[in-house]
């Protein structure tokens, strides 16, 4: 009786520091991660995706995007938030990736526009409880939130940041 009391407490728990996170994108120009659940996200893994492939950093990223247009310094413009090995809390959101674009650059905005559903992510995550799911947003696919034993260790794919 004890065991199965000790169950339910643990299940208990378990769904009071459940986070589920979300990555999306919407009319404005930037991609973003938020954490729907209730408790905190402990962001273990990230592999981010131009037709999935993997990307190593965001400015691969924008490449792959976008190819040789550029400004006429060759520049890409855009910030970034630290996504691996941060912790979100319920209910914050993250401007993953938002490009900044010129009033010369319009034609890359329309671009950007369009090409931004060609990026995917796989992200691992934790609660404090050390369950852990992986969200995988394929490009141009609807995500999907699987349970995993425990997050992949950094690979070739891992994004770096």
């Amino acid at each position: 009786m004890s065991a199965y009391t000790a169950y339910v407490q643990r299940q208990q728990v378990r769904a009071q520091v459940w986070p589920i996170l979300e990555y999306g994108t919407d009319n404005e120009p930037e991609l973003r991660l938020a954490n729907k659940g209730v408790g905190p996200a402990l962001i273990r893994h990230v592999v981010i995706t131009v037709d999935g492939n993997p990307a190593a950093d965001w400015t691969t990223a924008v490449r792959n995007l976008f190819g040789k247009r550029v400004d006429r310094h060759g520049i890409y413009s855009y910030s970034q938030e630290m996504i691996g090995g941060r912790v979100l809390s319920a209910g914050e959101h993250l401007a993953m990736f938002t490009p900044h674009f010129g009033p010369s650059q319009q034609d890359l905005r329309a671009a950007f526009d369009q090409d931004r559903f060609r990026i995917g992510v796989e992200i691992c995550y934790c609660s404090t409880l050390g369950d852990c799911w992986t969200l995988v947003s394929p490009a141009r696919e609807p995500g999907r939130t699987n349970e995993t034993r425990r997050c992949p260790a950094s690979s070739a794919a891992t994004f770096k940041q």
